[in-house]
């Protein structure tokens, strides 16, 4: 049996924004009414703060909204989101330290 949970957050306001972007672990998922949900690298400049206000901030998530997540594959299950053409967020299936030259 599988115990890992995956982890999801909704992203109320800036300053929850900011802590995670500065915590520099996981991914952003925004979503939205008129397409499908994106994921994107938390520190990614595709991110705008002025886009992040206008969606939470003015019109109170009613079109969409910013969610934190711990994977890919979360964001994928929990929201069907699709990767960021921008800033292209990669699945490491395996970690680099394993391409390390062995001796």
């Amino acid at each position: 049996m599988d115990s890992y949970m995956a982890e999801t957050k909704e992203i109320p306001d800036f300053e929850e924004l900011r802590k995670l972007r500065l915590a520099d672990d996981g991914y952003f998922v925004i979503t939205d009414s008129a397409r499908p949900a994106i994921v994107h690298k938390v520190n990614a400049k595709c991110i705008s703060v002025d886009a992040f206000n206008v969606k939470v901030g003015i019109n109170k998530g009613k079109q969409g909204g910013y969610f934190w997540v711990d994977s890919l594959a979360t964001a994928a299950h929990e929201f069907g989101a699709k990767r960021c053409k921008v800033c292209k967020p990669e699945l490491f299936l395996v970690p680099p330290s394993n391409f390390e030259e062995r001796r």
